[in-house]
């Protein structure tokens, strides 16, 4: 594999010895093998990703589990029809709150921005 020029000559033994240990135990298909090589060949753990996406426990998934999740998630949303994904859509646009112009996310239904003046029970 050829590592990019600015990846430490330390480094490249390292990732090398991690990426023969990975692929010994992760069963891949050549395009996953492929994205992994890229992947090595910038400097980057097989066991990391990019996207910082995790597991159900809460730790980070490998470079491939991330992979394949993000596939399967953009499989998902091909299979929506067009009112559900607009529905989606809407549900994550920015709407803003017109007296402080600032974007209030809305995850279901709207949520309010916090009031600085509320009176909150733990302070």
């Amino acid at each position: 594999m050829r590592f990019h020029k600015n990846v430490p000559r330390e480094n490249r033994e390292f990732l090398t010895e991690q990426l023969k240990t990975y692929e010994k135990e992760m069963a891949m298909t050549s395009d996953e093998r492929k994205e992994l090589h890229k992947w090595v060949a910038s400097g980057r753990s097989p066991y990391d990703n990019g996207d910082y996406i995790c597991g159900e426990n809460g730790c980070p998934l490998d470079f491939i589990s991330a992979l394949r999740f993000q596939d399967e998630q953009m499989e998902w949303f091909a299979s929506l029809s067009e009112e559900e994904k607009e529905a989606l859509r809407h549900n994550y646009e920015p709407q803003y709150d017109t007296q402080a112009d600032e974007p209030v996310f809305c995850v279901g239904s709207c949520l309010r921005a916090p009031d600085p003046d509320e009176e909150l029970p733990f302070r």
